[in-house]
C-alpha cells in the first residue's frame, strides 16, 4: 500500500515536472506573427545559382536552408547590389518582441554584412529606426563567426516595440548577401499602448547611406584598438605605462558606438579617421617609442608588400637602389614612422646628386593610409608630396607610418652612376641614394598594347566631364595605348524595311574621342550586339544588309579620321560563354569581315572549357583575349587551347576583372600580369576597369557597391596615382625588356651565330618568365595580404639589363 502510494505520488511528481518544462519551452518558443507573410524586395534579387519565383515566398515560408546557401534556390541572394533591403508586411500593427533572420557566409568571396538596419513603423513610407540587428545578436551572445563558412541566425529578443511593417537593410563588406527565414516575434500586448521608439527615418537612402559611412568609421576604430591593445604585450614597456595605455584604450573603446560622421559629402577614409582614432594611435606611437630613441624611424620592405597602419616599425636602415634603362620610370619606397604620441612634421631633400634639393627626374610621393569597403586599411594612394622652400614636407600623425614613394625618370639622364642621399629631417638621416642607368633607351612605344575599358567617350561609371582631361592624360602616361568607347559611341543610324540605311550614324562623340587619343594605337568599343539590329533579326537578308551599311559607313568615317586598318576593334559581345552568344559573334563577325576586312574582331571568351565553345568562334576572331585568372585557376589544357590559337594566326592578349581592386597584389596581379602575356606569346593586356570607382568616390569605398576596381584613386572632380596602376606600367617595362632581349637574341644569331654570349642569353630568355610567374601557385596569389617574394620581378630584370649591355657590347660607367 506504501508503495503503490510512493508509485503514485512519483507519477504526480513526473507529470508536474513535464508540465512545467511544457510551459517553459512554450514560455520560450516566440509566435512567429511572419510566417506566411508578405514582403518586398529591392532591388530585385540577381544572383542567378539561387535566384527563382519563389524569392517572393521563401523567406517567411517557415523552411530552414541546407548547404551552401547560395547554391539553393530556397535562398535569396544579391550581387553587387546597394544595400538589399527586405520590408515585411505583418498585415496590421503588431507587438514586437524580437526578430531573426539566417544567413550563409565566410566562404568564396561571401562575407558577413557590417551591419543589419532594423526598422519598424506603421507603415511602409516612414518608420522608427530600432538598431543594428548583427550589434543586438551579438550582445545576446550571438556574434557573427569569426572565420571559414557558417549558417548564422541573427536574433534578438529586446526589441520591445509595436508595428506593421519591419524593414531590414543590409550593409555588406563585399558583393554578396544572401538570406534565408526571417521571423518577427510577437511580443505582450500592451506594447500596442506604447511609442514604437527609435528614430523616425523618411528619407531611408540617405540614412542609410549615412549610417554605411559611420559603421564603417566605427568598424575601422575596433579594428585598430583591438591591434593596438595586441602590442600592449610588448616587453619594453614598464608596468607603470602599460596600465596607463590599457586605461586610454579601455577609454577609447568605450566611446566608439558614440561616433557618427556629421558630414558626408566630401568625407575620406584617410587615416586616422577623427579624434578618437588619433588617441588610439598615440598610444601606438608610445608603445613603439618605448626601448627607441627619437621620434622617427625610417624602414623599409618592398615597395610592393602590404603595409598595415598597426605594423611596427622594421629594423635596419632604408636605401634607395634603382636600376634602369634611359626613359623609363622605375619606383622605390621608403617607410618613415612616428614613434612618439604627438604629431610630427618631416622634411626631405635629395643631396649629392644633379637637379639640387628636388631633382627634376624624381616624383616624390606620400603615401596615406585609406580604409576599404570591406574593412582593410590600405597604403596605396599616391599623392604629391607638398614642396615648400626646396623641401618635401610630409605630415605623419602620431604612432603612423608615411610610406614615401620615389619615382625615377631617366629621360634626360645620362648613362652611368649617381650616388647620393635622400635627407630625412627629423632624424636628420641620410638615406643612401643609387641610380644607375644603362646605356639602352627604353622605346618611347613599348611593343605591350594596354587598355582598361576606360570609356573616355563618354561619362561612364567614375569619369565625367570634370575629371576627364586628368584621366585621360594620366593615362596615356602609365602607357595606356588603346583606349575604350561604348555603343552609343558608334551609334546605329536608320534604315528601311529592306535594311537600306536612311539616316547616317552621329559621329560627333566617336570624332571627339579619337581626339583625346592623338598617339593611341588601338581604338576599340563594345558595341553589344544582339538577336536583331535596327529592328532587324538576325539571318534575314534586312539584318545583313542594315549591318553591311553600318559597318562600311564607320570604316569609310575612321580611315577619314586617320584610323588606318587594324585600329578599330569591335567587342560585339562581353565576355562570350554560351552557344547562344557564339552564334551571335559569328553571324556578325562573317558580315563584318566581308563588309569592312580591316576593322578587327576583338573576343574575350570566358568558355572554362574553351574546346567546348563553337569553333567559329574562334574562327572569326583576330584578338582573343581570355581571363588571365582563369587561366591559372585551370588545368595545362586551358593555357594549352589558346597557344594553339595564337598558332594558328589570332592575336593572343589577357585581361582580368577581379575585385575589389584595393585588396589585389600590385605586384602579384597588375605586374606580373605582363610576365604571363610574355610567357605565353601575348601582345596585349587589359584590365577592368581604369575608370571603376563602382559609383563613390576612390577616397570613400565605405559607399561603394563592390569595392573599386580602379588602380587609380578617382573622385568626380580629380585623379590621383595609385600603387596598383603603377605596377601595370612597370609590368609594361618588364615585357619591354623580354622583347628587346629576344630581338637582341635573334640579332646576334643571324649575323654571329658563333657568339658565346648567345648561349647565356637564350637560356635567360627562356626561363625568366616562368622564374617571375613560379609563385602564382594557384589564383589566390592575386590578392595582396598572400605571403611572397616581391622581388624576383626586379632581380630578373636586372639580369636582363645586365644581358642586353653584354649584348650591346657596352658597359655603364
Amino acid at each position: 500500500m506504501r508503495a503503490t502510494g510512493r508509485l503514485h505520488l512519483t507519477r504526480i511528481l513526473i507529470a508536474a515536472l513535464v508540465g512545467c518544462l511544457s510551459l517553459s519551452a512554450a514560455a520560450e518558443t516566440p509566435t512567429n506573427i511572419a510566417r506566411g507573410r508578405p514582403y518586398r524586395l529591392w532591388p530585385q534579387p540577381n544572383y542567378r545559382h539561387c535566384t527563382d519565383p519563389g524569392d517572393r515566398t521563401q523567406l517567411t515560408d517557415g523552411v530552414y536552408s541546407k548547404g551552401y546557401f547560395w547554391t539553393q534556390k530556397s535562398t535569396v541572394g544579391w550581387s553587387n547590389a546597394p544595400q538589399p533591403t527586405i520590408l515585411v508586411d505583418l498585415g496590421k500593427v503588431e507587438p514586437i518582441g524580437g526578430v531573426s533572420l539566417n544567413m550563409g557566409a565566410g566562404k568564396a568571396g561571401v562575407t558577413w554584412p557590417m551591419a543589419i538596419l532594423l526598422f519598424v513603423g506603421d507603415d511602409d513610407k516612414t518608420q522608427n529606426f530600432l538598431g543594428d540587428l548583427v550589434k543586438l545578436s551579438a550582445a545576446e551572445g550571438r556574434a557573427t563567426p569569426a572565420a571559414g563558412y557558417a549558417v548564422h541566425l541573427f536574433r534578438t529578443g529586446r526589441l520591445s516595440t509595436r508595428g506593421r511593417f519591419v524593414r531590414f537593410v543590409f550593409i555588406s563588406t563585399g558583393p554578396y548577401v544572401f538570406s534565408d527565414e526571417i521571423e518577427v516575434h510577437r511580443g505582450p500586448a500592451e506594447l500596442l499602448k506604447r511609442p514604437a521608439g527609435g528614430r523616425r527615418v523618411a528619407d531611408f537612402k540617405s540614412f542609410c547611406r549615412d549610417m554605411q559611412v559611420t559603421w564603417g568609421v566605427r568598424r575601422r576604430l575596433r579594428t585598430d584598438a583591438a591591434a593596438v591593445h595586441g602590442q600592449l604585450a610588448a616587453r619594453s614597456l614598464t608596468d607603470e605605462s602599460r596600465k596607463r595605455l590599457r586605461a586610454e584604450l579601455a577609454d577609447v573603446q568605450k566611446r566608439i558606438d558614440t561616433v557618427t560622421v556629421e558630414k558626408i559629402e566630401g568625407f575620406r577614409t584617410i587615416l586616422p579617421l577623427n579624434d578618437l582614432h588619433r588617441r588610439i594611435f598615440a598610444v601606438q606611437g608610445e608603445i613603439w617609442r618605448a626601448g627607441r630613441k627619437g621620434d622617427v624611424v625610417l624602414w623599409q620592405k618592398n615597395r610592393w608588400d602590404m603595409l598595415s597602419p598597426t605594423e611596427p616599425p622594421g629594423k635596419g636602415g632604408p636605401r634607395v637602389d634603382v636600376a634602369m634603362m634611359r626613359n623609363e620610370h622605375r619606383c622605390e619606397a621608403v617607410n618613415v614612422s612616428n614613434v612618439s604620441a604627438k604629431p610630427l612634421r618631416v622634411t626631405l631633400r635629395f643631396e649629392g646628386v644633379s637637379g639640387g634639393a628636388q631633382p627634376p627626374w624624381v616624383s616624390v610621393r606620400e603615401v596615406p593610409f585609406t580604409d576599404t569597403r570591406g574593412g582593410t586599411a590600405v597604403a596605396a594612394a599616391l599623392p604629391d608630396a607638398r614642396r615648400v622652400g626646396g623641401r618635401y614636407i610630409i605630415d605623419i600623425p602620431p604612432g603612423m607610418t608615411r610610406q614615401v614613394w620615389l619615382t625615377f625618370h631617366s629621360k634626360d639622364l645620362a648613362p652611368g652612376e649617381l650616388s647620393g642621399s635622400l635627407v630625412v629631417d627629423p632624424p636628420g638621416q641620410r638615406v643612401p641614394l643609387r641610380v644607375k642607368v644603362y646605356p639602352l633607351t627604353f622605346p618611347q612605344r613599348p611593343a605591350l598594347q594596354l587598355c582598361g575599358w576606360d570609356y573616355t567617350d563618354c561619362e561612364a561609371y567614375n569619369v565625367t566631364k570634370a575629371n576627364r582631361p586628368a584621366f585621360v592624360r594620366m593615362l596615356q602616361d602609365y602607357h595606356v595605348d588603346t583606349p575604350w568607347a561604348q555603343r552609343s559611341t558608334m551609334s546605329t543610324g536608320r534604315y528601311d524595311k529592306a535594311g537600306k540605311m536612311t539616316e547616317e550614324p552621329d559621329d560627333a562623340r566617336f570624332r571627339a574621342w579619337v581626339a583625346r587619343w592623338p598617339k593611341a594605337r588601338n581604338f576599340l568599343v563594345f558595341v553589344a550586339v544582339g538577336e536583331s539590329f535596327a529592328g532587324h533579326r538576325m539571318g534575314s537578308p534586312a539584318h545583313g544588309k542594315a549591318v553591311t551599311a553600318w559597318i562600311t559607313w564607320w570604316a569609310a568615317r575612321a580611315k577619314k579620321l586617320g584610323l588606318g586598318p587594324r585600329r578599330l576593334g569591335l567587342l560585339l559581345v562581353d565576355e562570350p560563354h554560351s552557344a547562344a552568344q557564339d552564334r551571335i559573334i559569328v553571324e556578325y563577325a562573317k558580315i563584318i569581315r566581308a563588309a569592312a576586312p580591316g576593322v578587327i574582331i576583338w573576343n574575350d571568351p570566358t568558355w572554362r572549357e574553351p574546346w567546348k565553345a563553337s569553333p567559329d568562334l574562334f574562327a572569326v576572331s583576330d584578338v582573343l583575349c581570355p581571363n588571365l585568372p582563369m587561366l591559372i585557376s585551370q588545368p595545362k589544357r586551358f593555357a594549352d587551347f589558346y597557344v594553339r590559337q595564337r598558332q594558328a594566326g589570332r592575336e593572343l592578349w589577357f585581361y582580368s576583372c577581379s575585385g575589389p581592386g584595393r585588396l589585389l597584389d600590385p605586384y602579384a596581379y597588375h605586374r606580373m600580369q605582363a610576365w604571363f602575356c610574355w610567357k605565353y606569346g601575348a601582345t596585349g593586356e587589359g584590365f577592368w576597369a581604369f575608370g571603376d570607382s563602382n559609383k563613390a568616390s576612390s577616397w570613400n569605398e565605405y559607399l561603394a557597391i563592390r569595392g573599386a576596381y580602379t588602380p587609380l584613386f578617382i573622385d568626380d572632380n580629380s585623379v590621383t596615382r595609385g600603387k596598383h596602376m603603377e605596377a601595370i606600367r612597370a609590368g609594361v617595362q618588364d615585357y619591354e625588356y623580354m622583347r628587346m632581349l629576344r630581338d637582341r637574341v635573334a640579332e646576334l644569331a643571324r649575323t654571329n651565330p658563333a657568339d658565346a654570349r648567345l648561349k647565356p642569353a637564350g637560356k635567360l630568355l627562356a626561363s625568366a618568365a616562368d622564374r617571375v610567374t613560379a609563385c602564382m601557385t594557384d589564383v589566390a596569389m592575386i590578392n595582396w595580404p598572400k605571403d611572397k617574394d616581391r622581388g624576383v620581378a626586379d632581380r630578373v630584370r636586372i639580369e636582363v639589363l645586365e644581358m642586353l649591355t653584354r649584348l650591346a657590347g657596352k658597359a655603364v660607367k
